[in-house]
C-alpha cells in the first residue's frame, strides 16, 4: 500500500484531485454531449458493419467500441459507463502531473477540463492524457516504444489533435528532441491515420471526416471570421487562469523561450480558425504550450518565490472570470440541453437502485 501511494501521489495530488471535481462538477458542471444516444446506436451498428451515421464522431471510436466490446445494450448503463470511464481517466490525469512537482495545480486551471466537462461522450479527456503522456516521455526522454505507442493511440483517437499537437511540440523542443519526435511521432501519426480509414472502410462509414468537412462551401470563412471576432475569449478560454503563469514567464523569460511559445500559439490559433468547434479544439491544441511553460516555470526563481501569489491570483480569476467558452456562439454555460440532465440522471438511477431497500 504504501509503494503505491509513493508511486501515485505527490504534494498537490489531494489538491489537483479534489479541484478538477469540484471545478468539473460544480462550477462547470458535467453535461453529455446532444448526440450521444447517436454513438450509442453504434453499439449494434459497429458489428454488423452498417453505420448508417454520417456525422465524423465515428472517426473517434474509444466509447463505441468499448460498448461493442462490453456488450452494453443499455442507454442509461452507457450514460453511466462513458461517466465513470471519464471519471477513471480524469484520476489518470492527475497522477501523471506528478512530473510537474508543486506547480501541476496551473494544469488544472486550464480550460481542457471545461471541455472535458461540458462534451462527455467526446475522446476528448483520453487525448488530454496521451498528450500529458508524450510531453512526459519527450521530458524524461523515455522509451521509444513507449513514445511511439502514445502518438499511435493519439492519431487513433482524434487525428485531428494528433496533427496540430505534432506541429506544437515541433516548435517548442529542442533538437534533439524535435528528431526523435519526427522520427516516432510522425510515422505513428501516419500509421494511425492508416489504421484509422481501414476502421472506417471495413464498418461501411460513407460520410464526410473532420478534415473533408472542413472544405465545405463557407465553413473555412465561417469559423475564421468567429474566431477573428473573438480572439480574446478564445485565448481565454483555452487558457483560463493559466494564463497569469503564461504572461509572467512569457515577460521574464529570454526571448528564445517567449518567441517559441508565441510561434506555437499562433499555430493553434491558426489550426483552431479552420476547425469546427473552435474552444474544444483550441483548448486542447495549447496543451503542449502549457506543459512547455510549466516545466519552464519549474526553474525559475522569480516563480518560485512567489508561487502563492500566482496561484492564488490564477484561482480568483477562474472563479471571477468563469468560462468564456465559444462553440457555435459565446457561452458562460454547457451548450448541451438535450439530453437528460446529468444531476438528475445520477438520482434517477441510484432511485432505481435502492427502490426495492428504501421501500
Amino acid at each position: 500500500m504504501q509503494y503505491i501511494k509513493e508511486k501515485l501521489t505527490y504534494p498537490n495530488f489531494y489538491i489537483n484531485l479534489l479541484l478538477s471535481v469540484f471545478l468539473s462538477h460544480v462550477f462547470y458542471k458535467i453535461t453529455y454531449i446532444d448526440r450521444i444516444f447517436k454513438e450509442f446506436s453504434l453499439i449494434e451498428q459497429i458489428p454488423s458493419r452498417n453505420v448508417t451515421s454520417q456525422a465524423f464522431f465515428v472517426e473517434s471510436p474509444l466509447f463505441a467500441l468499448l460498448g461493442v466490446i462490453l456488450r452494453i445494450q443499455n442507454f442509461d448503463i452507457y450514460l453511466l459507463f462513458v461517466y465513470l470511464l471519464s471519471l477513471l481517466l480524469l484520476f489518470f490525469i492527475v497522477v501523471n502531473l506528478k512530473y510537474l512537482n508543486e506547480f501541476s495545480t496551473f494544469f488544472i486551471l486550464s480550460g481542457w477540463l471545461i471541455t472535458c466537462s461540458w462534451f462527455m461522450g467526446h475522446v476528448d479527456i483520453l487525448s488530454v492524457l496521451l498528450i500529458i503522456l508524450l510531453s512526459k516521455n519527450l521530458e524524461l526522454n523515455t522509451h521509444n516504444y513507449k513514445l511511439f505507442s502514445l502518438y499511435l493511440l493519439l492519431s487513433i483517437n482524434h487525428n485531428a489533435i494528433g496533427m496540430v499537437c505534432l506541429l506544437v511540440f515541433l516548435i517548442l523542443l529542442e533538437n534533439k528532441k524535435r528528431i526523435r519526435l519526427l522520427m516516432f511521432g510522425l510515422p505513428a501519426l501516419i500509421i494511425g491515420n492508416a489504421l484509422l480509414s481501414f476502421y472506417l472502410s471495413f464498418i461501411n462509414f460513407s460520410g464526410r471526416g473532420r478534415l473533408r468537412f472542413v472544405f465545405n462551401d463557407g465553413v473555412i470563412w465561417d469559423s475564421i471570421n468567429f474566431v477573428g471576432n473573438n480572439t480574446i475569449s478564445v485565448f481565454w478560454s483555452g487558457f483560463m487562469g493559466f494564463s497569469v503563469l503564461l504572461l509572467i514567464i512569457s515577460i521574464i523569460n529570454p526571448w528564445k523561450n517567449t518567441r517559441k511559445i508565441f510561434t506555437a500559439l499562433i499555430v493553434a490559433f491558426f489550426f483552431t480558425s479552420i476547425a469546427l468547434d473552435t474552444s474544444r479544439i483550441f483548448s486542447l491544441a495549447v496543451i503542449p504550450i502549457i506543459l512547455y511553460t510549466i516545466n519552464i516555470a519549474k526553474d525559475n526563481e522569480f516563480v518560485e518565490k512567489n508561487l502563492k501569489y500566482i496561484y492564488l491570483t490564477a484561482i480568483s480569476l477562474v472563479l471571477i472570470i468563469g468560462p468564456y467558452y465559444l462553440h457555435g456562439s459565446l457561452l458562460n454555460k454547457p451548450p448541451q440541453t438535450e439530453v437528460e440532465n446529468f444531476y438528475n440522471y445520477i438520482p434517477r438511477i441510484v432511485n432505481s437502485i435502492m427502490s426495492g431497500i428504501w421501500s
